[in-house]
């Protein structure tokens, strides 16, 4: 007994030292086609401000805010400072066939000169409508390359919730000699481009309308309907009912359920591509996906063709 002792002590000591030494067990693999965990922040929170920020900010000559909304709205009372832009007034071609398409470069130039930006000062925009009418300027600056483009959180709606009062004070600013950049052909697409897309499996379309325009009982062009394959996330899913955007793993889930995930092509659209821009803003800035375009003809141009297929 006692020898048989002795042989099995060294044994199990050895057994031990060589189970401790050996390499730990390698996690098990992803089920195949398993998504990536929802993130935890923004891919770049810096695009958006708060209250706070606009507080700090609102006497550095570095920073121009801009209200997007009615000039009576404007008139009525501003953020201190703010000057004022009418979306659709100043911001599309009134020359494109068209209706609600990105003005052209030397017109930009002309508006952000009369506002008195510089190309290196950061533009911060705000609106009255959960960031839409923000977003799609963003979008606008973002294709003409200007490099610090922001939006306020929420607008309006968070300047009040923080009892801030506004300015009904006329602001002047000295008119600069602003240049835009060239287009970045990369963030916005064409209706030949979606007609040439339709059938490939690594594009997907984010149709941003209300479900009845989807549907076609909504219609707002010559024909009723959507793009083929488009998939309907409407635009006010992305935001809270104080005007923000909601956080990054709401709105990760929100669109990878529906069928958009970061290895795809994304394009987005609407009617005149003002909500398939906010769209844009939250998929490409906030989640970070990588290819994403906003269709700026939008269902204003598809569905007034008749050489364009329609689902309904």
């Amino acid at each position: 007994m006692n020898v048989r002792k002795w042989i099995l002590v060294p044994l199990l000591l050895l057994a031990v030292v060589a189970g401790a030494c050996a390499a730990p067990a390698a996690p098990a693999a992803s089920p195949a086609g398993e998504q990536a965990a929802a993130p935890e922040g923004y891919a770049r929170p810096e695009v958006l401000v708060d209250t706070e920020w606009v507080l700090a900010h609102l006497d550095d000559p570095n920073v121009r805010f801009i209200e997007l909304g009615s000039q009576e709205d404007y008139d009525a009372g501003h953020l201190p400072g703010a000057v004022h832009v009418d979306l659709f007034a100043d911001m599309t071609n009134p020359e494109d066939s068209t209706r609600g398409q990105i003005l052209t470069q030397e017109a930009l130039s002309a508006l952000m000169s009369r506002l008195g930006v510089t190309r290196d000062q950061t533009v911060v925009f705000y609106d009255r409508n959960d960031n839409l009418l923000a977003a799609r300027a963003y979008w606008v600056l973002k294709y003409y390359q200007h490099e610090d483009v922001r939006i306020y959180n929420g607008g309006t709606k968070q300047w009040e919730a923080a009892g801030q009062s506004y300015s009904t004070d006329p602001v002047e600013v000295a008119a600069t000699d602003y240049v835009a950049g060239e287009p970045d052909l990369s963030i916005r697409t064409t209706a030949e481009y979606v007609l040439e897309h339709l059938d490939d499996p690594s594009t997907v379309l984010c149709d941003t309308r209300n479900p009845n325009e989807y549907a076609g009982t909504d219609v707002r062009a010559a024909r009723g309907g959507h793009i083929p394959g488009a998939i309907n996330v409407e635009w006010v899913h992305a935001v809270n009912s104080d005007g923000t955007f909601k956080d990054a793993r709401s709105l990760y889930e929100l669109y990878t359920k529906a069928g958009f995930t970061p290895d795809k092509e994304i394009i987005t659209y609407c009617q005149t591509g003002v909500r398939g821009a906010h769209t844009w803003f939250v998929l490409r800035e906030l989640l970070g996906f990588p290819n994403v375009r906003n269709y700026d003809g939008s269902w204003e141009e598809y569905g007034n063709r008749e050489d364009t297929p329609i689902e309904s």
